[in-house]
């Protein structure tokens, strides 16, 4: 039977909503210089929550990622994009998936399998382990001098971990795809306390065991000021805190990675437009109170917005939501744009509030026809949304596609 990427990805996703999914596995690469070779594809449950776990194959060693379920399936529709064969299995019946120029072609055959336990990894394995002393987490006051986490630390410590996570993935897409070695530049703008600094630091320097740079710019000469002490006491090489405007840091070139935390409003933008500037192979980008697309949007009542949802357009607490999905979206594609591949995705943040959306770009090669595709898309969106916004001034010079 002949079928779409559309009817798949239902079929999984039904799957996976009514406990019907066992495993999955994708092969053959469309692209013969991908290094995957085949990535296996199972749920299992961490902490009382389904979520799907993906092994993946490079060079005869497997890694594993898990990902919430949204992720994954925003993760399943570029796998049908790059794999030629997929294998489903469920419960009741297995699916065989073969991609030609035409489309899908499935078959479909009986099993006899049983309901399998997800339970898996009673204790969750962290990057920065329960019980291992960790300095700057005792310094931090997280953890007590035997490695212990205090019962009071406990969140914060899981969302330092998480972190991790998301700087581990990207590091290691950043040496799959040779964007860099054994070394690695790293430029923060962050707020606070500068946790997660500290954290990258000792990733970096005791786990990664690799050569590196981080600087940490930030408004705040005091925090700064109280860091570079920290740093000092803890013998923290190759670690600067830095007091500036995001606008002006120079200290730099040709950076690796770029994290942004909290940036307010535009501040994010020009996070972004210095991601550029320094040439990051990676930019990652925690975005905090967006106003600009909820102010223009508002001022201009005669948008196709307004036209076709103004109901949302009436509440202002709906436009205010729907104005910082927008933002983030416009974000996202801009990226991609400027030669990215982007992912957003779900980012536990250190302050519990629900502006907790990661957007993560990743320098990549370039199709001029997709890419022409997407700044259309890109036009239509501003468009429709009836503002010109900041960011469009800002990064379109980095455009790769004939803006006429």
């Amino acid at each position: 039977m002949r079928v779409d990427k559309e009817y798949i990805i239902e079929m999984l996703k039904k799957m996976i909503e009514e406990n019907r999914f066992v495993k999955g596995i994708v092969s053959n690469p469309v692209d013969k210089k991908n290094i995957k070779t085949k990535i296996n594809i199972k749920p299992i449950l961490v902490k009382d929550e389904v979520i799907v776990q993906l092994e993946q194959f490079k060079e005869n060693k497997a890694f594993h990622d898990n990902l919430c379920i949204q992720t994954f399936y925003d993760e399943f529709v570029n796998l049908l994009d790059e794999y030629k064969q997929i294998f489903i299995s469920s419960l009741g019946y297995d699916y065989q998936i073969l991609k030609s120029k035409k489309g899908y072609n499935i078959k479909e055959k009986q099993n006899n399998k049983e309901v399998v336990s997800l339970e898996h990894n009673k204790k969750k394995q962290y990057i920065i382990e329960d019980g291992k002393p960790a300095s700057f987490l005792i310094k931090l006051g997280v953890m007590g001098e035997n490695g212990e986490v205090f019962k009071k630390s406990y969140d914060k410590f899981r969302q330092i971990n998480k972190y991790l996570e998301f700087i581990d993935e990207t590091i290691n897409e950043l040496q799959d795809k040779k964007l860099i070695d054994k070394k690695i530049k790293v430029v923060d703008f962050g707020c606070g306390k500068s946790y997660l600094t500290f954290a990258l630091h000792y990733y970096l320097n005791n786990i990664k065991k690799m050569e590196f740079q981080i600087i940490r710019l930030d408004l705040k000469k005091d925090v700064m000021d109280k860091c570079n002490n920290i740093a000092k006491e803890l013998e923290c090489k190759n670690l600067e805190f830095l007091t500036g405007n995001i606008k002006d840091f120079n200290k730099l070139k040709d950076v690796d990675m770029i994290f942004s935390l909290h940036a307010c409003n535009n501040a994010t933008d020009y996070a972004l437009l210095k991601g550029l500037e320094l040439n990051a192979k990676a930019i990652l980008a925690v975005p905090c109170c967006q106003h600009e697309f909820n102010e223009k949007m508002s001022r201009n009542r005669k948008s196709l917005f307004f036209r076709y949802n103004g109901l949302i357009g009436r509440h202002g607490i709906l436009m205010e939501k729907y104005t910082t999905l927008a933002t983030d979206a416009f974000r996202a594609q801009a990226l991609e744009l400027c030669g990215y591949k982007t992912q957003v995705m779900e980012f536990i943040d250190m302050e519990h509030t629900p502006k907790n959306i990661l957007i993560r770009g990743i320098k990549d090669r370039v199709n001029k026809e997709v890419l022409a595709e997407k700044y259309e898309d890109y036009k239509k969106f501003i468009e429709y949304l009836g503002i010109e916004p900041y960011l469009d001034q800002l990064l379109s010079p980095y455009y790769l596609v004939d803006k006429k």
